[in-house]
């Protein structure tokens, strides 16, 4: 788990283009006879989000200052990431959920800022999250709880009884 947090002051990243992509994991070799032979090279592969957030001038100078400020060893929460080097934790939203994900990374810094509507600078970048955000293969054993957990959910927190 990475010592460095995503600063607490900062908005989750906006919907608009957000998209996962998976590294594949898998080799593929072409044969003589035109069938395609696969196979998993790797059991874990990162993921890459595409990711950009919409800033007003404070929020937007705290999260440069965050990007290029060096490490702290002796207090991280008070230090940056030098430059995207370093690895963070961070709130992203999956299929799985909206949950902090950890050693998350920038692969080839951000762009930006640029200014949008003459108040707010935009902020674009690519991160890289170090776990595949799946769940676990025992889910399998009740996909049933998969499929309706949004019903269940609801029936859970809107139509539950109160307690007496």
């Amino acid at each position: 788990m990475a010592e460095i947090d995503f600063p607490a002051g900062l908005k989750t990243p906006l919907q608009a283009d957000y998209g996962l992509e998976h590294v594949n994991a898998n080799l593929e070799t072409q044969m003589a006879s035109g069938k395609t032979r696969s196979r998993q090279r790797f059991t874990s592969t990162p993921t890459r989000v595409n990711v950009q957030w919409l800033l007003p001038p404070g929020q937007a100078q705290l999260f440069e200052a965050w990007y290029w400020a060096p490490y702290k060893p002796g207090d991280p929460s008070k230090g940056g990431i030098q430059g995207g080097t370093l690895p963070f934790n961070t709130k992203l939203k999956t299929p799985i959920g909206l949950r902090i994900y950890e050693d998350v990374k920038f692969l080839g810094g951000y762009n930006g800022p640029v200014l949008v509507g003459g108040r707010f600078w935009r902020f674009t970048a690519t991160l890289e999250i170090a776990k595949r955000p799946v769940l676990p293969p025992s889910s399998l054993e009740f996909p049933e709880y998969i499929l309706y957990s949004g019903i269940i959910d609801i029936v859970a927190t809107v139509k539950w009884p109160p307690q007496t």
